[in-house]
């Protein structure tokens, strides 16, 4: 599974910065020779390390003859888009999350529940043609209805009552759920991704190669109705949220890098989170 150091690292820099006036972000803050561009510099020194963790971590990948597949790029993919909408919703209060930006729209808790919905359906179409397939038993390419909650772990009633939640809880379920995908599908091999699945569209076959870049789409077309509410509802991101955007989608790709893979890199990703942490009390104490 991911290593969460990094995460916990940028984490914490975002509960720090996030509502950081944009006017404090020219305090001074310097790095080396870099002096002119003040504590928002500091945002841009954590990208800068993000991404060059994501290449060190793909080039010992290969050194290691561990290769990333296509399925675990696609997974890669997907959980880039899966920081980015954490960074999308930094800071929403709960009167925010249940307030519907006109009549017949929805409300960000709504969204997250929905696509938490598309989620569990994703999920249950891949496993149970992942296992048809490596089984062999002849079970239909449909999933009988009876077979879901053996699947997802849990029955409707239940997955229900989270989505209809408040957010909080949705998004406690939804990493539960995210982090199980990763894991449960990064060794799907190249073969395996031409594997016929058969969901809503009744009886018109998709690949397991579509299925898993649907993860991905889905969440994006949402990110982009989560944005558009967002500024419906007077909820513009400051400066410091839109660097930390950048850091969060960063952070994302750095660790999708690791998927199937997961030892990979560890010294790295240990350093990184280090000077996070550091960046992180450096700029505590000049906005104190």
């Amino acid at each position: 599974m991911i290593n969460q150091s990094l995460a916990h690292a940028v984490g914490r820099f975002a509960d720090l910065t996030q509502d950081v006036p944009d006017s404090d972000l020219d305090r001074e803050w310097t790095w080396g020779a870099y002096d002119s561009d003040g504590v928002r510099f500091a945002f841009f020194r954590i990208y800068e390390e993000l991404r060059e963790l994501a290449v060190r971590t793909a080039v010992e990948r290969a050194a290691r003859g561990r290769i990333a597949s296509s399925a675990q790029r696609i997974l890669n993919q997907y959980h880039t888009a899966y920081r980015d909408l954490e960074a999308v919703l930094l800071g929403v209060e709960t009167g925010e999350a249940n307030r519907a930006p006109g009549e017949g729209e929805w409300s960000l808790r709504q969204i997250a529940a929905h696509i938490v919905e598309a989620e569990v359906g994703f999920f249950g179409v891949v496993k149970y043609a992942l296992d048809r397939h490596r089984i062999s038993d002849g079970r239909p390419t449909q999933i009988p209805d009876e077979e879901w909650e053996a699947i997802i772990g849990m029955d409707e009633a239940s997955i229900e009552k989270i989505l209809d939640g408040p957010l909080a809880g949705i998004r406690s379920y939804y990493e539960a759920l995210h982090e199980r995908v990763l894991l449960e599908f990064a060794d799907i091999s190249e073969g395996e991704l031409t594997v016929p699945s058969m969901y809503w569209e009744e009886d018109y076959e998709m690949s397991l190669r579509f299925r898993l870049y649907r993860f991905d789409s889905h969440l994006r077309q949402h990110i982009v109705q989560v944005d558009k509410t967002l500024e419906s509802i007077g909820h513009s991101p400051n400066e410091s949220k839109r660097l930390l955007r950048l850091i969060y989608s960063a952070l994302g790709e750095t660790e999708g890098a690791t998927i199937g893979a997961w030892d990979v890199a560890e010294e790295f990703r240990r350093e990184a989170a280090e000077k996070i942490a550091a960046h992180a009390d450096e700029i505590t104490g000049i906005l104190a």
